[in-house]
């Protein structure tokens, strides 16, 4: 055998078809039969067998976005005595996005377990993605022009990404992006809604009825914050949570 192989799966197990590739050439390790042991498995069994597992994973979980199957490190193959061969197999640590995911298969002859065969593979998922249709600049409103979706490989990061593109409508970047970038959520906040010295309501409710009082802003506040605001009518200071451009809510 020379490379390593690579299976494509088009998200569930009934239409997922192995396709092999060379990716990069490596020494052929032929593992034959002997008189004492005159049964051998080759490293491509291994290699289906661990596929197989991953398929029945991602089936489980019900996930059924794009992904590819990479065969890193798979034992050459195994050498047993001759009676019927079946698989179990687990996964230790489960499916690890982007990184080397550890395949344990045990190999039983007859129904009794023989040995464990330990192979790491490397699954890529993929899911489409809102990324930017061009330069961006930060604190720029995003409009429906300036994003697209694309195919993107989720590496398991651990801000959230966007599939919706009305999700971003309106909201700002925190930096200045390129083309192609895509947008989660690290990088996406709300816009500035109110500045120092801003004319506000600030609300509160008492036992049920909602009280308005004029106010003064003291901070640059966006949706969601809270900021510093006066009274005008007491000159007291509160903290208050930004509502709109012209409201904010003193919470009880």
């Amino acid at each position: 055998l020379w490379g390593l192989g690579l299976f494509v799966a088009g998200g569930g197990l009934a239409d997922a078809v192995p396709e092999y590739f060379l990716l990069r050439a490596e020494a052929a390790v032929e593992v034959k039969p002997t008189p004492q042991l005159p049964q051998a498995v080759v490293r491509e069994n291994f290699i289906q067998q661990a596929t197989k597992a991953i398929q029945e994973t991602m089936a489980e979980r019900g996930d059924n976005r794009r992904y590819t199957i990479q065969a890193v490190n798979v034992p050459a193959g195994l050498r047993m005595p001759w009676g019927k061969v079946t698989y179990s197999y687990y996964l230790p640590n489960g499916i690890r996005k982007g990184l080397n995911t550890a395949v344990h298969i045990n190999v039983l002859v007859d129904g009794r377990y023989y040995a464990t065969m330990k192979c790491v593979m490397k699954v890529r998922i993929y899911e489409n993605v809102v990324t930017a249709a061009r330069r961006i600049q930060h604190e720029v409103p995003l409009r429906a022009e300036d994003l697209r979706i694309e195919e993107k490989e989720d590496k398991g990061q651990a801000y959230q990404r966007y599939t919706d593109i009305n999700e971003l409508l309106g909201k700002v970047l925190t930096s200045n992006i390129g083309e192609g970038t895509v947008l989660h959520s690290g990088l996406v906040r709300e816009p500035i809604l109110i500045r120092p010295y801003a004319v506000v309501n600030i609300c509160t409710v008492f036992n049920g009825v909602e009280i308005k009082v004029p106010g003064t802003a003291l901070e640059t506040g966006r949706r969601g914050a809270y900021i510093s605001v006066r009274n005008d009518s007491s000159g007291r200071k509160v903290r208050a949570k930004v509502i709109d451009e012209n409201n904010v809510m003193v919470m009880q």
